[in-house]
């Protein structure tokens, strides 16, 4: 018999008296009556890879955007006021010098701008993550620091080729931009340094030339668009583009997204 003052073991499971084989445990039931808890869904809401196009990327951020439509206007209000103050700033200190010395030094203020621009986007790109996690975006995610060092550093450099290729005839910036698009997004989640996050974006691209152009051609004119629209449509636009290319960085991760 067993002792009335011993506790039964976790699941219910009783022992079989003393000459008695022990039950099977009911179908689905490992031995000993112990259940595991069940798997946690990703993100908190269950998820599955999402396909490279470019049609589910938008239609994606335009349905995050309309959840949370108040959060990222703030976010990319926040954005545009950082970057007003530097154009402030950059206008005061434009060289009215001419030759070599002011060439250099008006490459060095665009490249730098175009830098700062990008680092002030990492509340909108943690924003953006964020979504496809399940999380709500918040005003703190422009604040926080989390892989600000190597975001910051891959972004200068990002900026700084693009401009020197803007400058080569304009189209090797254009292919920067596309090769190196998903850099700085590596470097702020997976905290990647400038070297390792600037070759896997060039190799995702390299192998999905096609559907990853498409898709940031689309973004592109959709943020063209909103400056068309009296700059106002920016605000919708721009998030819109943000999530929609993360959207396309977890396909090409193959990292599901949370409906």
């Amino acid at each position: 018999m067993s002792d009335p003052n011993v506790p039964p073991p976790p699941g219910g499971y009783q022992p079989p008296p003393p000459g008695q084989p022990p039950a099977a445990p009911p179908p689905g039931q490992p031995p000993g009556g112990y259940s595991p808890p069940p798997a946690q869904p990703y993100g908190g809401g269950g998820g599955s890879v999402p396909p490279l196009d470019a049609g589910a990327a938008v239609s994606y951020g335009w349905e995050k955007f309309k959840t949370y439509p108040l959060q990222f206007i703030v976010l990319v209000l926040a954005v545009f006021g950082v970057q007003l103050v530097w154009s402030f700033i950059s206008n005061f200190i434009t060289p009215r010098v001419n030759g070599i010395f002011g060439i250099l030094l008006s490459i060095g203020i665009a490249a730098i701008g175009l830098a700062l621009a990008f680092v002030v986007e990492a509340g909108v790109w943690r924003a953006s993550l964020g979504v496809t996690r399940g999380q709500v975006p918040s005003f703190s995610q422009f604040t926080q620091t989390d892989n600000l060092a190597p975001f910051a550093l891959t972004a200068i450099f990002y900026g700084l080729i693009a401009a020197i290729g803007f400058l080569l005839c304009i189209i090797p910036g254009i292919v920067w931009l596309i090769f190196g698009a998903y850099a700085p997004i590596l470097a702020l989640e997976k905290g990647m340094g400038p070297g390792e996050a600037f070759s896997t974006s060039i190799n995702f691209v390299r192998n999905n030339l096609g559907q990853v152009f498409l898709i940031l051609l689309v973004c592109w004119l959709i943020g063209i668009a909103g400056v068309v629209l009296c700059c106002v449509g920016v605000l919708v636009t721009y998030p819109i583009s943000r999530i929609a290319i993360v959207h396309s960085y977890r396909a090409l991760t193959n990292e599901p997204v949370v409906p």
